[in-house]
């Protein structure tokens, strides 16, 4: 199919192909007029003679006579001519439209000129010669040939006056071409019209398109902007000389960048020290996204330490990736990072905590061997003095070695929640009055408890003693001095709260946070207390599968007071 631009062209030329058409006819109408007005001139006797040119361009004729005049003319032109009797009856006509005709100029002389229609234009042929005799007429109608072309004329009628008397002038101008100039042109019309309708559509297809993508692409836009809003993980965009481009929300907040200093800052900035998990100094060639910058390949989980200028040191592990373009080269840089100082900080705790545990049951059990290495000397003739002080530093060294593995046991199980409880309702007066036997036992420390002895509790007794216990315990180890321990019950709201406090030095306020956690220890002045830094964190575990709360309230020298709560339950 044409182009658009290819079908203007062609309508173009048409349209000068018709216009030219055009103008010949006017041409040969006003030649004829011209012959017309001779004719006369030389009828009237104005002319005596008119020298005429013959077709060929080469013989002169002298004209005597208006007839002889007339029939040179039309034999020019070079569209049809044809004189009529008042009959209709073809006079003479030129060469032209006997070659239209398809016949010979004998043949055509003296045969009625309607003859030479279509069969529906004669007719009309007979009702246009009819009105031509009156004045001027033009139509146009079918002339049919002599080989059956139906050809389309334009008949242009006038009446001469000539020597042998009143004729009719016909000129018959063979508008095939200047129909099928006309059809093409139409055809054209339609399909530029095609064309412009296509175009149109493929226009509004395009703006169509054009919107769908540019909201789809602000759709991913946003989508990819809220993603990265989102992400728990800090996103950093670098360009080839390191400078940062973009940051995300997280990466501003882990690297405590603002959104104005993102395009200020590289990735290995002096405003912060990157350094090896050791401690040591990250040379910039060993950064994660310069490694990836110099190789092209991506880097995953390149854990690194940062210390800022001010604050604590942070360790990130970080993912890095180029950026391409269509020809494949690295334009940029991706970072993806998060902060790992927790999980930096757990494995550091689990390493202490297995150096603890590993000291800690060394202690009862090196003194257990030294107590049965003795018993076994003792064997044969124990002694009665030695015997008793033996069994009861073996039952120590045993017992202290049960409750490390037990403490052991109980944290394991719940982290993996394999603890399950036995609950049942009991009067938690009873419980609180019961608890502690050694401690009461020894006579050293005085537990008075003072409460509601009508609060019942739905809890697993073994559970909730294990945790009195080991809070008890805890006033006893960082508050020996502390003769008096005080335990509280009372209704608070729909739970019932249990309080143990002591007189002790109370804990550091930068210490109280981390109470509860896994492992932790509390080395308050200088004093190194024995213990794996799992009791609080397995009281806390205890009390949370029981639906209730645990915290601690302790001032500098006034002493420390921990806390827990327990659904109440109305009756038994």
């Amino acid at each position: 199919m044409p182009s658009y631009n290819d079908l203007l062209a062609e309508i173009s030329t048409l349209k000068s192909a018709l216009k030219e058409t055009g103008s010949r006819l006017e041409e040969t109408e006003y030649r004829l007029e011209e012959a017309n007005d001779v004719i006369e001139a030389i009828r009237s006797g104005e002319i005596d003679a008119l020298v005429v040119k013959a077709p060929n361009g080469h013989q002169l004729y002298t004209l005597k006579s208006s007839d002889h005049a007339y029939r040179i003319f039309i034999e020019q032109m070079t569209i049809g001519a044809v004189t009529l009797n008042r009959a209709g009856e073809i006079l003479y006509c030129n060469s032209q439209f006997a070659t239209t005709a398809g016949l010979s100029l004998e043949k055509v002389s003296g045969r009625h000129f309607s003859e030479f229609f279509a069969p529906d234009n004669q007719n009309s042929c007979a009702d246009l010669m009819d009105r031509a005799w009156k004045d001027k007429c033009k139509a146009e109608l079918l002339l049919l040939s002599a080989g059956g072309q139906e050809i389309p004329v334009l008949l242009s009628m006038q009446t001469l006056d000539l020597e042998e008397g009143l004729a009719m002038s016909v000129i018959v101008t063979d508008l095939s071409l200047q129909k099928e100039q006309q059809q093409l042109l139409q055809e054209k019309n339609s399909a530029l019209e095609q064309a412009q309708h296509m175009t149109e559509e493929l226009n509004a297809n395009l703006e169509r398109t054009v919107q769908e993508r540019t909201r789809e692409l602000y759709a991913n836009q946003e989508r990819l902007s809220r993603i990265l809003e989102t992400m728990a993980e800090g996103v950093g965009i670098i360009d080839t000389k390191g400078q940062l481009t973009y940051a995300n929300p997280m990466a501003q907040k882990i690297l405590g960048l603002e959104q104005s200093e993102i395009k200020e800052r590289t990735y290995d900035d002096p405003k912060w020290q990157n350094l090896r998990i050791d401690g040591s100094a990250l040379p910039d060639d060993e950064h994660p996204m310069a490694i990836m910058m110099k190789t092209g390949q991506p880097v995953y989980d390149h854990e690194i330490a940062v210390q800022p200028t001010t604050g604590d040191r942070f360790y990130i592990s970080i993912n890095a990736a180029p950026i391409r373009d269509e020809q494949g080269e690295i334009i940029a840089g991706i970072g993806t990072f998060m902060d790992v100082t927790n999980r930096r900080k757990a494995m550091q705790q689990k390493d202490e905590f297995i150096s603890v545990a590993s000291h800690e049951l060394r202690t009862p059990i090196t003194s257990l061997k030294a107590s049965l290495q003795l018993l076994e000397r003792m064997k044969d003739s124990p002694s009665s003095a030695m015997l008793p002080r033996l069994i009861e530093q073996s039952n120590k060294s045993l017992n202290k070695v049960s409750v490390l593995v037990n403490d052991l046991l109980n944290a394991t199980k719940l982290t993996e929640g394999q603890v399950s409880l036995k609950k049942d309702k009991f009067r938690l007066s009873d419980l609180l009055e019961n608890c502690c036997h050694h401690i009461r036992m020894d006579g050293n420390y005085e537990i008075l408890c003072q409460g509601d002895n009508s609060l019942i509790v739905e809890a697993d007794r073994d559970k909730i003693d294990q945790v009195l216990d080991n809070l008890v315990n805890n006033a006893v180890k960082y508050a020996p001095a502390s003769k008096h321990i005080s335990i509280q019950y009372y209704k608070d709201g729909d739970m019932v709260k249990v309080s143990v406090a002591d007189k002790g030095p109370g804990i550091p306020p930068e210490k109280l946070p981390h109470l509860f956690e896994r492992y932790y220890r509390v080395d308050s002045g200088g004093h190194q207390y024995s213990g794996l830094g799992l009791g609080l964190y397995i009281c806390s575990e205890i009390i949370k599968r029981h639906g209730g709360q645990i915290g601690v309230h302790s001032a500098a020298g006034n002493g420390t007071t921990f806390w827990f709560t327990l659904p109440l339950s109305v009756t038994f």
